[in-house]
């Protein structure tokens, strides 16, 4: 009787079922109190039982079930199509500065002068560049300074320079290559580059099209925009909105990332970091892309939305509204939730948690048990069949 020795609680097949059934009862009672059970996260009532009215601690804060009565405060914003007003696109005065080169065309209007007559096109001097002093040099006019003066400034002292010496002088000045009224475009763009403003007024718009367009969505896109000591940055989104802006020359218009993200933790088919879809996405969107509530392990009664920064997150004893961590609950089981999930803002950094309902909870204890009470009763039958067979 090789097993029957080997069962030392007793000599018969009896006693060794009895010996398993006092193991199955320990293991059922220790599983059911035991707080190591795998979980997402906190249960739906750790989540309400440790809520503050006062969230003025990082670690503290107010609990806001969803409803018609508070919904105002945290609903969907989208911006309005006219958005900003841009500024008027008038042409920018070209200010030359050291660098630049210029193409002079000097003419008389009649033969036999020291120029080129007009008839014949006149005399060209087509590379003149702009020394570091801001001056030019051409025959009979010597050296000259333009610095700070726009083309039709320069032909104006050309002409005035060579009164007495040409016949009616005539005087055409073109900016050919000028780093000073331009833009530069870099970062995620397709063809970063230094744009010419010579043909014209530019917008961020029209930087950004002439660089090769962005090289990830307008949605996670930012525009950051130096100009002299000052920056300013706009969600490329919103500049597609209305808020597009005229640049000046010697701006710098640098494309950034901005990738807007939210978390999606617990009983949800789809779990992680999850990027905007777009621009103002409300909590029924996130649900979405989180594929939505797992039918088995979700608890619809406890999806929790959890923020850190809320402007609305309780009120003081005057009244007042006061910033601070904020989880909000909505009840999905409510068909008016499904409104109210739409109309709700998700901000980027928020989480969506869905805790999983108590009867998955059990289902998660009761498994090991009987997954035991299966290997065991294996066991027993093999015992029985050997018993037999030694018997």
């Amino acid at each position: 009787m090789t097993l029957t020795a080997t069962l030392q609680a007793g000599t018969t097949k009896a006693g060794a079922r009895r010996v398993v059934g006092s193991v199955l009862v320990i293991l059922a009672t220790s599983l059911a109190g035991c707080d190591t059970i795998s979980s997402s996260g906190p249960s739906n009532s750790a989540i309400v039982e440790q809520a503050s009215t006062t969230p003025d601690q990082i670690d503290s804060y107010a609990l806001i079930d969803i409803d018609a009565t508070n919904i105002a405060h945290y609903r969907v914003n989208k911006p309005s199509d006219r958005g900003e007003a841009t500024t008027a696109l008038t042409q920018a005065r070209v200010r030359l500065a050291p660098g630049d080169v210029l193409k002079v065309i000097v003419s008389e209007s009649k033969e036999g002068g020291l120029f080129a007559p007009l008839a014949t096109g006149g005399t060209t001097f087509p590379n003149v560049r702009i020394d570091q002093n801001g001056d030019i040099s051409l025959p009979y006019v010597e050296r000259l300074n333009v610095r700070g003066l726009d083309p039709q400034a320069v032909e104006a002292k050309i002409r005035a320079k060579l009164q007495g010496t040409a016949f009616e002088p005539q005087v055409y000045v073109e900016l050919l290559a000028n780093r000073n009224n331009s833009v530069l475009v870099a970062g995620e763009v397709r063809q970063p580059s230094r744009l010419s403003m010579l043909d014209g007024p530019m917008t961020v718009i029209d930087a950004v099209s002439r660089a090769g367009g962005l090289s990830r969505s307008a949605l996670q896109s930012e525009a950051v925009i130096r100009r002299g000591g000052s920056v300013r940055r706009i969600p490329m989104s919103d500049v597609h909105n209305g808020r597009n802006m005229t640049l000046q020359a010697g701006d710098t218009v640098t494309i950034e990332p901005a990738v807007k993200t939210f978390n999606a933790l617990g009983a949800v088919k789809k779990t992680g970091q999850i990027e905007f879809a777009s621009a103002h996405p409300s909590i029924m969107d996130g649900l979405a892309l989180a594929n939505g509530l797992d039918d088995l392990a979700a608890n619809p009664t406890g999806v929790f939305v959890i923020r850190l920064d809320e402007p609305h997150a309780y009120r003081d004893a005057d009244g007042r509204w006061r910033r601070g961590s904020v989880v909000f609950r909505l009840d999905m089981r409510k068909p008016e939730n499904l409104l109210l999930s739409q109309a709700m803002a998700l901000k980027p950094g928020d989480t969506i948690y869905v805790t999983n309902a108590p009867a998955y909870e059990w289902l998660k204890i009761i498994r090991p048990i009987a997954a035991s009470l299966v290997a065991v009763r294996s066991a027993v039958g093999v015992a029985d069949q050997l018993d037999s067979l030694a018997d």
